[in-house]
């Protein structure tokens, strides 16, 4: 999702909003009244039916009807958030990915306990939903879901959490980077070299003991970035950058459905 600062709060919304879900002010600065969930919907004729095909079992109709729902905008998150909350419902990973791509806050609390208490597909939807804000209460949220024993999702918040500027993130980062897919251990090590701190020395030095090539090459060249490194090899700076897209993009293919 790009991003663009909103001209009076400074708080980062998607580029396709006008108006600011924290300030709720227009491009012009006019206050504006946020429609009732009601009236939103009631004045969208589709929306039941892109509600309907979030639950389809043609992956493409579900896409779709995510990027529809996105669309409708901050109108139909109430409505959504409702749905939401009954976990009875079909499609609800689609009404998370919706909720996501609108990133209205107030959407926060439910995509919190989706993430702790939905399926296994729902949970993950969630988890990117909640990745689209950068709101520290979100943050706890994040941290307990990268314990999770799922290479996939631990792959992708430690690149997310290298985002974070929070004392709590160093610990979770040093634990993934001894994980024991090279994926997680790579991004984590990788996200370790950008806090810019010098504490994460530590775990970057104990990830020079594996032998994983890829690993070590990319902890030689966080060091670097940190200034750390006992021996500067450009070198090996270039291989692990060079190598740097390729294994975020495998991190991320798994999310690539969720945007």
């Amino acid at each position: 999702m790009i991003l663009k600062p909103c001209p009076f709060c400074q708080k980062d919304i998607p580029r396709s909003i006008v108006v600011c879900p924290y300030c709720h002010k227009d491009e012009k600065g006019l206050s504006a009244e946020a429609e009732s969930p009601k009236q939103a919907v009631g004045e969208d004729k589709f929306f039941n039916e892109d509600l309907s095909d979030l639950a389809s079992t043609d992956p493409f109709i579900r896409d779709q009807a995510v990027v529809r729902m996105g669309q409708k905008g901050f109108g139909v998150v109430q409505a959504l958030i409702d749905v939401l909350s009954d976990h009875a419902k079909p499609g609800l990973a689609g009404v998370a990915k919706s909720l996501g791509r609108i990133a209205d806050r107030r959407a926060i609390p439910v995509l919190t306990v989706a993430a702790q208490m939905g399926d296994d597909e729902l949970r993950t939807a969630a988890v990117w939903a909640l990745s689209q804000y950068r709101e520290p209460e979100i943050l706890p949220v994040l941290l307990k879901e990268s314990e999770r024993t799922h290479p996939a999702i631990q792959s992708y918040l430690a690149f997310i959490l290298g985002s974070f500027q929070d004392p709590r993130i160093l610990p979770a980062l040093a634990r993934l980077s001894q994980h024991a897919s090279r994926e997680v251990a790579y991004q984590a090590v990788y996200s370790l070299g950008e806090l810019g701190e010098v504490a994460a020395a530590k775990p970057l030095r104990n990830a020079l003991r594996r032998r994983d090539p890829v690993v070590h090459t990319v902890a030689m060249a966080s060091l670097d970035r940190l200034g750390l490194s006992r021996v500067s090899n450009s070198r090996w700076t270039v291989i692990a950058f060079l190598f740097a897209g390729f294994v975020t993009a495998v991190a991320l293919a798994f999310w690539t459905l969720h945007k």
